[in-house]
C-alpha cells in the first residue's frame, strides 16, 4: 500500500497516502497508536476521489482514475 507514517513525536506525526502513479499526496494527522486507516481511505475515496484497485495481485491506490488507467496500461 500507500501509506507512510511520518513521526514528529511520540505516536504524533502524519499517515501520509501516496498515488502509486503521480505521487500525489494526501496526508492525516494522528496522535496515537489507533491510526484509523480505513477512515482515512473512506475518506480520500468519498471526498477526494481516490480509487484503490487491485493491478497484477496487488493493491494499488490512485489519486484519479487518469492515473489509475495509466498505470494499468504501464503494468499490464
Amino acid at each position: 500500500m500507500s501509506r507512510e507514517l511520518e513521526f514528529t513525536g511520540w505516536w504524533e506525526g502524519d499517515a501520509v497516502y501516496r498515488c502509486d502513479h503521480c505521487g500525489n499526496e494526501e496526508s492525516f494527522e494522528f496522535d496515537s497508536e489507533d491510526i484509523d486507516s480505513k477512515e482515512h481511505r473512506a475518506i480520500l475515496r468519498r471526498e477526494k476521489g481516490w480509487i484503490t484497485t487491485k493491478v497484477n495481485g496487488q493493491w494499488k491506490d490512485f489519486c484519479c482514475e487518469r492515473c489509475r488507467n495509466q498505470y494499468i496500461i504501464n503494468h499490464a
